[in-house]
């Protein structure tokens, strides 16, 4: 098991990662002195496959100790789910003296997280990820939410877990869409970081897919300790984090657009397509890097519907929180490790980036 520490002084706190991890809750949560008064908030199909895993863990702690169903699916990080888990919670008394333990994938770890930072001004937190996606990204940073009028994670916090507990076995479990979409995730961090770790993203996409046990211990740990590294720097995203975003403009507006039937690890791949295009038009990438750069998030599909409005996506993109003044803001790739953050574009340069992501997949140049 490998432990990696985010954050430094009072706030910081450890992902540990690595597989039968999740059996070591309760000894963490004993060592680290959390309260006992405990509500998992669990994701309906985690249930369905690991229920006597779940339960025989939940067994071993003393104090109040109930089960939320979380329902699957981006609809469902919606405000009425929200009142739901709240009415729950004081339903059943608790108290400040509670801890919240999500068990699920991003939808899940992000509304828990919500509901833990406002309930009673806020509670104790741990993350469980259960899918890729969660795992190498979205449990990680404290970043909370849930969506709202259609847009995405336009209501939330910074609220820093406990710690969080990434356990792979949790992913045997997953189809195969579901860890393509973690795969999205991992992409970008191939984007951010070095051309080695590009290039093993690359070279083992097939192998993290099958979830092959060697390429996953060595892929997650190497996003989580990237993303650990950044947010220690930059906690509430007023610098280096905002390149975390790579793509994501694009892909918020995308998965918005869709009614939120692609899946965000499909629309951050979209998203960073979008992003090539965006930094060609501009002048910041040459037709041969381009090329080269499409390879990779290329390989993730998402559909190409027959009729796109542009305008529509444009607008979506204009509710975007990252927004300054009015103005759409992109981060955009020079190079491998090589991020500008908060970019400008022109309507007729968004409408090119848009138009070149949704196009037949054979059209793009893959090895």
């Amino acid at each position: 098991m490998k432990i990696i520490k985010v954050l430094k002084g009072k706030d910081r706190y450890e992902v540990y990662s690595g597989a039968e991890s999740f059996n070591l809750l309760p000894k963490l949560i004993a060592e680290k002195g959390l309260n006992k008064n405990i509500l998992f908030v669990i994701d309906k199909n985690v249930i369905k496959f690991h229920s006597e895993r779940i339960k025989s863990v939940m067994e071993k702690f003393p104090g109040k100790n109930n089960y939320y169903i979380m329902p699957s699916g981006e609809k469902y990080k919606s405000v009425e789910r929200y009142n739901s888990i709240l009415a729950f919670l004081a339903d059943n008394n608790y108290g400040r003296d509670s801890l919240i333990v999500a068990i699920g994938g991003g939808v899940t770890g992000d509304i828990a997280g919500f509901v833990a930072s406002t309930y009673l001004r806020g509670i104790q937190l741990v993350q469980i990820p259960t899918t890729l996606l969660a795992a190498v990204d979205s449990s990680i940073g404290g970043k909370t939410g849930i969506n709202f009028l259609n847009r995405k994670n336009i209501v939330g916090t910074f609220y820093q877990p406990d710690f969080v507990l990434t356990d792979t076995v949790f992913l045997d479990s997953l189809p195969e869409k579901e860890i393509i979409s973690g795969t999205g995730e991992i992409i970008k961090y191939a984007f951010l970081s070095d051309r080695d770790f590009y290039n093993d993203v690359n070279d083992s996409f097939d192998s993290i897919i099958s979830l092959n046990t060697k390429a996953l211990n060595r892929i997650i740990p190497s996003c989580i300790k990237m993303k650990a590294e950044i947010v220690t720097e930059d906690e509430q995203e007023s610098g280096l984090r905002k390149i975390l975003n790579l793509g994501h403009t694009f892909a918020h507006a995308y998965e918005s657009y869709f009614d939120f039937k692609i899946k965000h690890g499909n629309a951050v791949a979209a998203g960073i397509i979008s992003s090539l295009f965006l930094s060609f038009k501009k002048g910041i990438i040459n037709k041969t890097s381009l090329n080269y750069f499409l390879n990779l998030p290329s390989k993730i599909d998402y559909e190409c519907p027959n009729y796109l409005s542009k305008s529509e996506i444009i607008n979506r993109m204009l509710s975007d929180k990252k927004n300054r003044e009015g103005k759409i803001k992109f981060i955009l790739i020079k190079n491998i490790g090589e991020i500008l953050i908060e970019a400008e574009a022109d309507r007729e340069e968004i409408i090119y980036a848009i138009q070149n992501t949704f196009i037949p997949r054979s059209s793009f140049n893959k090895k």
